[in-house]
């Protein structure tokens, strides 16, 4: 970060927010998950206690798309309506930059989640038994099948190369599927990252009450710590309907069951 002048002033903020989690559709949630019998992961086919988290890289690839961007736009003159996707030759200077300033918001997102599960496992004084830990909205440098080499970003989308591990949340009250891809070309090599939403926060907020949320998560056993109305289990698609539409992308490896959910209370 010291080495590009416009993240220098940023890195103060990112060293004091290393191990959060951020807020919006961020959280931190312990709970079980079922291992299904030959799992890839080698272990039993039973229940373990697991936490599951989901954090970015808390404003530093915000600022990064914003800054790049702009720049891309001022180079590559596009008409006005579609500014928006300017872009950067890779072989140029900010084009490299930018692939070198994404990759540290990535490697940042990825340093808060090892935080947040080193704090926690030191705090219980337990061990993990397996580590499981993937990227979305990000992008990578791949090869297609015929051979030619691409740059795929998957937005709302994870990588599911073959026997490559992901996470498919649902929502605070619904399972989370811990699934292996299958290597499905014509679908560049991915799944979807999560349930994905079935309205908007707004609409989320005008149709749920506070009141009617905690008993939704009292009925699911689910304990609730901070949230927003935003974020509840019905602004969600369904979990189960979304997996079922990805039989020919992974295998499902596992099931994990909410139990104490945190988010950050706006």
């Amino acid at each position: 970060m010291n080495e590009i002048p416009f993240l220098k002033p940023l890195r103060s903020k990112a060293v004091r927010q290393l191990g959060t989690s951020g807020n919006g559709n961020h959280f931190v949630e312990f709970g079980e998950i079922e291992l299904l019998a030959d799992n890839t992961l080698g272990l039993a086919a039973k229940k373990y206690t697991a936490l599951l988290t989901h954090s970015g890289s808390r404003g530093l690839g915000s600022v990064i798309a914003r800054h790049y961007t702009q720049i891309a736009m001022n180079t590559c003159k596009l008409p006005r309506h579609a500014q928006q996707l300017a872009w950067l030759d890779m072989n140029s200077e900010a084009g490299q930059e930018y692939w070198l300033t994404m990759t540290l918001a990535g490697d940042y997102a990825k340093a808060c989640h090892e935080r947040i599960h080193a704090n926690l496992l030191k705090a219980l004084s337990l061990k993990a038994l397996h580590v499981v830990e993937n990227h979305h909205n990000f992008a990578w440098q791949d090869q297609l099948t015929d051979g030619s080499n691409v740059i795929i970003h998957r937005k709302g989308a994870t990588p599911a190369h073959k026997s490559e591990l992901g996470i498919v949340p649902g929502s605070m009250t619904t399972p989370a599927y811990l699934v292996s891809g299958k290597g499905t070309s014509d679908a560049l090599y991915s799944a979807s990252h999560g349930a994905g939403r079935a309205m908007s926060r707004q609409k989320a907020k005008d149709s749920m009450t506070v009141s009617a949320m905690k008993k939704m998560l009292s009925n699911a056993g689910v304990t609730l710590i901070g949230g927003t109305v935003e974020e509840n289990p019905l602004a969600y698609k369904d979990i189960e309907t979304v997996i079922a539409a990805q039989h020919d992308l992974v295998d499902i490896q596992g099931k994990f069951y909410p139990r104490i959910v945190r988010m950050n209370k706006e």
